[in-house]
């Protein structure tokens, strides 16, 4: 008698925790859409607040060729000391975020988002790397809390920008 309430509990906390991985895929597709439109508005909807940590850390490979003109080239940068992340969509030149492997973790309340990426701009690839963000639910909506990358330049990137 005990193990029917039980399953119906966990069955109503699964579909839940599934509801919320649907919703949370749904902040993922709007992040890529809104880079893609360069959509301010959207794009700033979806963060908790304009001052969330952004940290990219730099791989060994890309840290070796940004020092060999730049000796104090740092290791890993928080964007966010430069200002709210939407300052990340102004530009001239088309940019997308191409996201692969996308795996979300969540207990409904609380969210990691985890996944591969390939940045571009003006059509050119110019980077990729992993990207972990957290993200909480307030009054009813998913938030993102912070955002850490990795990041590898290319070398045809690095050429064209010189």
């Amino acid at each position: 008698m005990f193990c029917v309430p039980a399953l119906m509990v966990a069955q109503v906390s699964l579909a839940s925790v599934e509801d919320a991985e649907a919703d949370i895929r749904g902040i993922v597709e709007q992040f890529r859409v809104s880079i893609i439109n360069q959509d301010t508005e959207v794009f700033s909807s979806l963060f908790l607040n304009e001052d969330i940590p952004f940290v990219a850390v730099f791989s060994k490979e890309m840290l070796a060729k940004k020092r060999i003109d730049k000796p104090d080239y740092p290791a890993i940068i928080d964007f966010s000391d430069f200002g709210s992340p939407v300052k990340m969509l102004s530009g001239d030149e088309t940019q997308e975020e191409k996201m692969s492997n996308i795996k979300v973790h969540t207990d409904g309340y609380l969210a990691s988002v985890h996944f591969d990426y390939k940045d571009y701009e003006g059509g050119q690839q110019r980077s990729y790397g992993t990207e972990l963000w957290s993200l909480i639910k307030v009054g009813g909506d998913w938030k993102i809390t912070s955002v850490t990358f990795s990041v590898t330049e290319l070398e045809s990137w690095e050429s064209s920008t010189k």
